[in-house]
């Protein structure tokens, strides 16, 4: 069993520091050693564009790993030894093509699971809305962020 903490970012709204806050713990978990990967599930792809990616120029985004069962398109230790999964505005269909899927609620989950070993931590960066993260685990510690600051 992996010793690897998952923790999602998440809040129903928007504009509630949930990339910036993904990419801070990220960011001061690296400074300790700690291998990290960050997964960015929001279409806007704020956090790939913060890690240093154009998100209009990527081939391979987080989008094909969990629609097509790809392999995880990881970009290693893009700033400060952070590894990143990148997403870019294609994600927002994923949903809709994911509808008639069978256990769609694992995609995510079984695509982290390859890598899982690799990294003592996994940060996502979770959409505004929960179904979005396609998260389904009793393993994975999830964070939800406070509206009120």
């Amino acid at each position: 069993m992996s010793k690897t903490r998952i923790i999602a970012l998440f809040n129903q709204s928007g504009g509630v520091a949930k990339t910036t806050l993904t990419q801070n713990l990220g960011y001061h978990l690296a400074l300790k050693k700690r291998r990290v990967l960050l997964v960015d599930m929001d279409p806007q792809a704020s956090l790939t564009t913060f890690m240093g990616l154009e998100p209009d120029e990527l081939n391979q985004t987080i989008q094909q790993a969990i629609v097509d069962n790809k392999p995880l398109p990881i970009h290693s230790e893009l700033i400060h030894g952070m590894a990143l999964v990148p997403a870019d505005i294609n994600l927002a269909a994923s949903e809709m093509q994911l509808s008639g899927a069978i256990a769609r609620e694992y995609r995510l989950k079984n695509a982290l699971a390859t890598v899982q070993d690799k990294y003592d931590f996994i940060l996502i960066d979770c959409p505004p809305s929960l179904q979005g993260c396609f998260i389904r685990s009793n393993q994975d510690f999830v964070k939800s962020i406070s509206q009120k600051f």
